[in-house]
């Protein structure tokens, strides 16, 4: 540890007393300055404490002394010494400091104790030790140790070597497991930090945080910490208390067993990330559990499935089995050992941590049945032991018990419970097998279609005899009476694949190709499969895929390109297709470019999508493609000839909902639909609607495709291509209760190769090399109804009654009112509930949602806006969503200890300020995603506000979104904006516009239409 360098003001006679001259006191101070001068040129380049004299008794000669102190020295804190007043801090001092900002630090102490010992908390690697100072910071003398109250308090062990030797520093006791020192140092004054601070004790409102998080630089590697809510710095354990930055800290939930805290900072691969949060979990069922940004939720109790492990068969041909049971990554033995009612599982789909209560009933029921079995076997036999079983469930079978329940008994279980090791079984006459399958398949129309048979040891049965023999028995027979088991994965992966038609042939689904290369050889299948084949390899080959680049008024990036030619490729072959790029990589970009494409076809489009993004898209065409007619059915502009003069139709899915009569007539080349989650739900009538829609091609956009079940997936590619798989019962069976309830590996490995092909997703972190260090992106909203309503008559009141004063008063007199009027429409456009409970704003819904998919994309976002009432109703939504948020505004006090928060702590992925309070001096790097929620005059405030998260130390693209209501004041300001007109330079372009005036022009252009 660095030497702190110290000086007391004891060690020279510097101030001045009654019976002192002035040149006595000038030359004093000068020589005691010299010598400090020396000290600190030998010693230190700063002086870290200082302890002055600070009294009003000394009257100017303090002050003087101490302004001429603290000109001449690099000082860092003054620590006062009350010689009459034991709590008096001259405020005449704390200026001196405060202008060469200098730390005035008031330790607030009796005089006997300043000259007494002090208790100093300090801190190591092995952990937090007392040393026992004077008020110099020097080490004591033994005779004072043992004369001091804390001498009974000492550890027997550090006594008898406290005064070992003059060349160890033995005056460092440590606090581990000393309960009985530390509440003597709790009850003591002089209980003091380094820097002479009075130890401080904080009750009420703390609790725990397990924080699992991984290791930088070392993948597989994770780290578990324990931290405190609300308490930024790192904790330590000590005894029964917790320690930070000096502090010590109560719990909210007081309890004991605190100390053993300390087994749970560790480091573990992930594997292991499970076992300890559910150790965690047991032992302290109130500390929160922490993993990335998943939801920690309840679900429903586990119920494990058994299984039978066969071990070995030993050379006395004894039979050695295991029944033991997995609850994702914790075997039995694990749960069994710590006797758990409750284990937490990671749910890497949904980004949960999962606390269930667990019933391993089913094993102990599975041990009694077997059990009941070999004492049958035992009778049956005439023998005294039939079988050996320990508390871990481990048996041992001698030969004559082993063949009997292995040809009886053993194989019937293999329907209800998974049996490992059966390789193991040949001396039985049993005998895993890995089948073939052979015969002849021939393309037609999407799927593949023959005759099909499954080769077992060179005898060949049907596929469907197969399934069922395993359905009845769990093996199969064959002709030499050996029994034949199959694994039961892949009879699994039988009934995902093998659809039964007409004439005992079998179906392969065209979209099931992916995945049968591992069990079906390529020659028993037609020429027609290989050239299906050859469209998956143009998948993985697109990048050699020649297709001509429409003409835009945008050059497509890399990654962009990349996306252009995946859909121009799917939709030549007239699949759907899923963009499910990361917000803010250009999802509507690349469509355009592919309606831009068909355009050039005279081929016809409708895009579908919710209200509010319906002026943001056709602002989006008219910019990057303005040569596409566009065309709008929604609301008051639903007129059915504009689907026949228009290349895009936009409309959104309530409209498509209210009218599917109407469009199910019509034929378009392309539907799109934008937000596609919105189709989730495969029983809605919005979902059952937009089905109906007749169209060659289909693109889904969705920065989020999943958000709950594998329900939502099924709904998804129903649109896209209705045949991929079957009825929702069929993929419930094949899918998803296997996934969800079973968490089938095998299942989930196909689901993904299936499709992999029709879905197109990447995140930010894998294209950075492709994107700009900032990127900005304005989205146009439209009111809704009742918001449009109340705002154009708030306008027009402003408006009329404006005229009106000039020509009364004349325009100078008006100018108060304008501001008024341009404040009250600014804020009815971001707030509009604050005005009127009764109106809700799509401005807030549009925010909403875009936080959602961010949030769920791994992006931290800052909002920032003008009103305390957005802030409110933004954090209120929040809430409603169960996002965990941080918020500011120039009330706010603390305001670095809420930053420190929002860029340390993975909780909390928002943060939402004002403009004003946010825009300057906070270093916001966490955030990546920022959304300008109303627009300010002056362009350059919104840049100070960006810049908080893109600025150095920034290792990724910062994506900044404004959020602009479309006919509203908002637009006229994002216009003088864009055109950096005389009106915002001359006029409003200053913060404060009290002291601005405007012409008749200007407003007509504000608050005109």
């Amino acid at each position: 540890m660095e030497e702190k360098i110290i000086f007391h003001a004891g060690d020279f006679h510097l101030w001045h007393w009654e019976d002192d001259t002035e040149e006595e006191e000038e030359t004093m101070r000068k020589e005691y300055f010299r010598i400090l001068k020396t000290i600190q040129k030998d010693k230190h380049s700063m002086i870290d404490y200082a302890f002055l004299p600070v009294d009003p008794r000394l009257g100017r000669y303090t002050t003087e002394g101490l302004e001429n102190f603290v000109k001449e020295l690099d000082i860092l804190q003054v620590i006062p010494m009350h010689f009459w007043e034991n709590y008096f801090v001259m405020e005449e001092a704390k200026a001196i400091l405060d202008e060469y900002g200098v730390q005035l630090v008031a330790v607030k102490q009796p005089m006997e104790m300043i000259h007494g010992i002090f208790y100093m908390l300090k801190k190591e690697e092995r952990g937090y030790y007392i040393d026992l100072v004077d008020s110099y910071g020097k080490a004591v003398s033994e005779e004072e140790i043992e004369l001091a109250p804390i001498y009974p308090y000492i550890p027997m062990e550090q006594k008898d070597v406290f005064f070992a030797g003059w060349d160890k520093k033995w005056d460092r006791i440590f606090l581990e497991d000393q309960e009985e020192l530390l509440q003597f140092l709790k009850e003591q004054d002089h209980f003091v930090k380094e820097n002479f601070e009075k130890i401080t004790w904080k009750k009420g409102k703390y609790s725990l945080i397990l924080c699992i998080r991984e290791k930088k630089g070392e993948e597989g590697i994770y780290t578990s910490q324990i931290e405190l809510s609300e308490v930024d710095e790192d904790i330590s354990i000590i005894t029964e208390d917790i320690v930070a930055n000096g502090s010590f800290y109560s719990l909210k939930n007081k309890r004991t067993g605190l100390y053993d805290l300390k087994d749970f900072i560790t480091e573990l691969r992930f594997p292991e990330v499970e076992k300890l949060m559910t150790l965690a979990h047991k032992h302290f069922p109130e500390m929160e559990l922490r993993y990335r940004d998943y939801k920690t939720v309840e679900v429903e109790t586990i119920i494990v499935k058994p299984q039978i492990l066969i071990e070995k068969i030993a050379s006395d041909n004894s039979l050695y089995l295991r029944i033991s049971a997995e609850v994702s990554s914790m075997d039995y033995k694990f749960l069994k050992d710590n006797d758990f009612e409750e284990v937490v599982t990671l749910n890497l789909r949904e980004k949960k941590i999962q606390i269930s209560k667990i019933d391993t009933s089913p094993v102990r029921e599975l041990v009694e049945e077997l059990v009941k079995i070999l004492v049958k076997t035992q009778r049956e036999l005439g023998i005294r032991q039939a079988y050996y079983l320990d508390e871990d469930y481990f048996l041992i079978l001698p030969e004559n018990v082993a063949r009997e329940f292995i040809t009886k008994n053993l194989l019937q279980f293999a329907n209800q419970y998974q049996i490992a090791g059966t390789d193991k079984l040949k001396k039985y006459n049993i005998k895993a097998v890995k089948p073939r399958i052979t015969g002849n398949f021939h393309y037609s129309i999407d799927f593949l279609e023959g005759e099909a048979e499954i080769e077992i040891e060179g005898e060949k049965f049907s596929i469907q005899e197969v399934l069922s023999s395993y359905q009845k028995d769990s093996y199969i027979v064959l002709s030499d009476g050996t029994n034949a088991l199959i694994n039961k994965r892949y009879i699994e992966k039988l009934e995902r694949i093998f659809k039964e038609s007409e004439d005992n042939k079998v179906k392969i689904s065209f979209f099931d190709l992916p995945i049968i290369d591992d069990i079906i050889e390529e020659k028993i299948l037609s020429d027609e499969y290989v050239l299906q084949k050859n469209f998956f390899y143009g998948m993985n080959h697109l990048k050699e895929y020649q297709v001509s680049l429409p003409k835009l008024n945008a050059t497509l990036r890399s990654y962009q390109e990349y996306g252009y030619k995946w859909l121009s490729y799917l939709s030549e072959k007239h699949l759907g297709a899923c963009l499910a790029d990361d917000m803010g990589l250009g999802k509507t970009l690349q469509a355009i470019a592919i309606l831009t494409k068909l355009h050039q076809e005279k081929k016809k489009s409708l895009i579908i999508m919710p209200k509010s993004l319906i002026y943001n898209w056709q602002s989006e065409i008219e910019k990057f493609s303005p040569g596409l007619k566009v065309g709008i059915y929604y609301g008051n502009h639903r007129d059915l000839q504009v689907m026949e003069e228009q290349d895009v139709i936009l409309t959104t899915y309530g409209t498509v909902r209210n009218d599917i009569v109407l469009l199910k007539e019509f034929f378009f080349d392309l539907v799109i639909l934008d937000e596609s989650q919105n189709i989730k739900n495969i029983h809605s009538q919005t979902t059952r609607a937009v089905m109906l829609l007749q169209s060659q091609n289909r693109i889904a956009l969705s920065g989020t495709p999943i958000e709950n079940n594998l329900s939502e997936l099924y709904s998804l590619f129903r649109f896209l291509n209705p045949g991929m798989f079957g009825s929702l019962e069929e993929f419930n069976n094949t899918y998803a209760l296997p996934i969800q309830k079973e968490n089938n590996p095998e299942a989930v490995q196909d689901l993904r190769k299936k499709i992999y092909p029709f879905i197109l997703r990447r995140v930010k972190k894998e294209v950075l090399q492709d994107l700009p260090d900032k990127i900005e992106k304005t989205i146009y909203i439209d009111m809704n109804v009742e918001h449009k309503k109340f705002y154009e008559e708030r306008r027009n009141y402003y408006y009329n009654m404006i005229h009106a004063s000039i020509r009364e008063k004349g325009l100078g007199k008006a100018q108060f009112f304008i501001l008024q009027a341009l404040n009250e429409l600014r804020q009815i456009t971001s707030c509009p509930e604050v005005k009127n409970s009764y109106i809700s704003s799509s401005k807030k819904e549009m925010l909403i949602e875009q936080i959602v998919e961010a949030v769920e994309n791994d992006h931290k976002v800052l909002v920032f806006t003008n009103y305390i009432g957005s802030i409110e109703n933004i954090c209120k939504s929040l809430e409603e969503r169960e996002i965990a948020y941080l918020s500011m505004t120039g009330s706010t006090k603390d305001r670095q200890q809420l930053v420190n928060k929002f860029q340390k702590n993975e909780k909390y992925k928002v943060f939402v300020m004002t403009l004003k309070t946010g825009g300057v001096g906070l270093n916001l790097t966490a955030a990546d995603t920022i959304f300008i929620y109303d627009p300010w005059w002056n362009k350059t405030v919104e840049n100070q506000a960006i810049d908080r998260a893109y600025r150095l130390g920034q290792d990724r693209t910062v994506f900044s979104y404004k959020l602009i209501l479309k006919d509203t004041i908002e637009e006229k300001i994002l216009q003088l904006q864009e055109l950096k007109s005389k009106l915002l330079d001359d006029v409003i372009s200053e913060d404060n516009l009290s002291n601005k005036s405007f012409t008749e022009k200007e407003i007509e252009f504000i608050l005109g239409k």
